[in-house]
């Protein structure tokens, strides 16, 4: 197996950039996003605003929506049309019209291949393409928002198929107990939705092998290959390895222009920053401090690996490097390692939480404030519990004692999946010290930094609790996704008070002065409250 963490370093000038110089004014990206929602879209437009970079989507008239994939046709003649600079796509977006489309649509190999070609048509143009396609999760869980009809019936039990399909693979044989299970399995879950499983998996593992196809052919100036909700065992794991195993066949050329590692939503904005990087033939050396010592060896929920080789390889992913000591980095990136627990935050824990986590993260706070003080770019990395910041250390960065200014942050992420919290938060780190004193680039810094503090802490963190509270009073469900539009009024004027009110307890401490919600700008993109939008003027 490939060290996946000797992972490739951008070249000064890579094809179709130019020299570039300090204009990135000069860039323009053609951004393919994973799917419609906000971090896939406004994320990497707002973050190529903080360097001047200029970000098309495809038209919102054909980007889709949910389970209605983008008109990939569309899309397609979009793409061949632009005279974007450089390219970044996403092959589930290219190849299906979004994610969820990946997991539901009936395409078969045959239909979806030939959609690869308009990114060997532009890489023939000399224009810079990066690519970037998933390994397919198997969800654990009993709901169909994001996966096939039959998943709201069968989930669990498929996701339990897929972790005794591997480990009986690995290990030659089950024990007893699991090979039982296995054939009750067999016997419970219809054939033909096995078949589907398993033959929508094979398509898209086809997709990801055609990619390195791509890399091989040195058609793709880069390719990252990513997974969500990853786990030790399960077919996911087994296509990486089978992934793994190309990857070092194709030679040390190829290999050099491949990532692998947990990830997703962030991926949009981690290659705009790459790419950014590559336009200024720069490569920011980045200390990763970790506020809890050993805990960069806990691995995160949702993945595979020590948080420590997540950090890494985001930092990479993004254009950076991993400096050898603080004193030799450019940015400081200031990491909250998950707790051992390794779940979603809970009340219970608050208590056992500031006896252990309180004592470290005064001194954390303290040794970054030092940086911060000595004008080191200093990033905050919250990635203790899935889905929100820590409400401890919220509540240290917030006191009128402490020494970090959070305002002067040079970024701020707490959100989802650790890898989703550190691609971001890295991204915004570098793009931050690329705003050369334009007042628009530091205002689009402040604006991002203010909506990652109301999103990650007082959304996730707080409001979106009270508002499904308030929704489950009114309603007897704590979710309004399949509610009328009444209640998703009622969801939505709920969220807007809450972070109304949050956005003033951040202005106390400094950020986002000057900065207010746009009324009635709350939006939930996919009608549930897992996820918010909305607008600062």
């Amino acid at each position: 197996m490939i060290d996946l963490m000797s992972a490739p370093t951008p070249a000064p000038q890579e094809r179709g950039l130019g020299s570039g110089g300090n204009n990135p004014n000069a860039l323009t990206i053609a951004l393919l996003p994973l799917d419609e929602r906000p971090v896939n879209t406004r994320y990497p437009e707002m973050l190529g605003a903080i360097a001047g970079v200029n970000v098309e989507l495809p038209p919102v008239a054909v980007r889709g929506e949910h389970k209605r994939g983008a008109d990939v046709a569309a899309v397609s003649a979009w793409l061949a049309e632009s005279n974007a600079d450089a390219v970044i796509a996403s092959a589930e977006y290219l190849l299906f019209g979004n994610l969820i489309q990946s997991r539901i649509s009936a395409d078969s190999v045959a239909d979806v291949l030939p959609r690869l070609s308009i990114l060997e048509e532009i890489a023939r143009r000399g224009k810079t393409v990066y690519a970037f396609g998933l390994v397919s999760r198997v969800s654990n869980a009993d709901v169909d928002v994001e996966e096939p009809d039959y998943w709201k019936q069968y989930g669990t039990r498929f996701y339990q198929l897929s972790q005794l399909l591997h480990k009986e693979e690995v290990h030659g044989e089950l024990d007893r107990g699991d090979a039982e299970q296995l054939a009750r399995l067999r016997t419970e879950l219809p054939e033909p939705f096995v078949a589907d499983f398993l033959t929508r998996r094979l398509r898209n593992h086809a997709v990801n092998l055609a990619l390195l196809d791509l890399v091989g052919r040195k058609r793709l100036d880069l390719l990252l290959l990513t997974s969500d909700d990853t786990s030790v065992y399960g077919l996911p794991t087994r296509e990486k390895t089978w992934l793994e195993s190309w990857m070092n066949l194709l030679g040390s050329d190829a290999r050099s222009r491949i990532m692998m590692h947990p990830g997703a939503d962030e991926v949009g904005s981690a290659l705009l920053c790459r790419l950014v990087c590559a336009k200024r033939g720069v490569q920011p050396a980045i200390y990763p401090l970790y506020a809890v010592p050993g805990g960069e060896e806990i691995v995160a929920p949702y993945e595979d690996r020590a948080a420590r080789i997540t950090v890494e390889a985001q930092i990479r992913a993004c254009g950076g490097r991993v400096a050898d000591s603080p004193d030799n980095a450019d940015i400081i990136l200031g990491v909250l390692p998950p707790s051992p627990r390794r779940t979603e935050w809970k009340a219970s824990f608050a208590a056992s939480e500031r006896s252990e986590r309180e004592a470290p993260y005064r001194t954390f706070l303290d040794t970054l404030a030092a940086k911060q003080y000595a004008g080191v770019p200093v990033a905050v990395g919250d990635i203790t519990y899935p889905n929100g910041s820590d409400p401890l250390f919220i509540e240290l960065l917030f006191a009128p004692d402490c020494p970090l200014k959070p305002a002067d942050l040079a970024a701020y992420g707490a959100w989802n999946t650790a890898g989703n919290t550190l691609g971001t938060t890295v991204a915004q780190a570098i793009l931050s010290t690329f705003t050369d004193d334009v007042p628009e680039r530091e205002a689009a810094q402040s604006r991002f930094l203010t909506h990652r503090f109301l999103e990650d802490w007082a959304y996730q963190a707080v409001v979106r609790h009270t508002t499904r509270d308030a929704i489950q009073t009114r309603t007897g469900r704590r979710d309004p996704a399949y509610d009328s539009d009444d209640e998703q009024t009622f969801a939505r004027q709920t969220i807007q008070a809450g972070l109304t009110e949050k956005l003033r307890k951040l202005q106390a401490v400094g950020v986002g002065t000057g900065l207010s919600l746009v009324p009635d700008s709350v939006r939930l993109p996919w009608r549930r409250t897992f996820e918010a939008d909305f607008d600062l003027s």
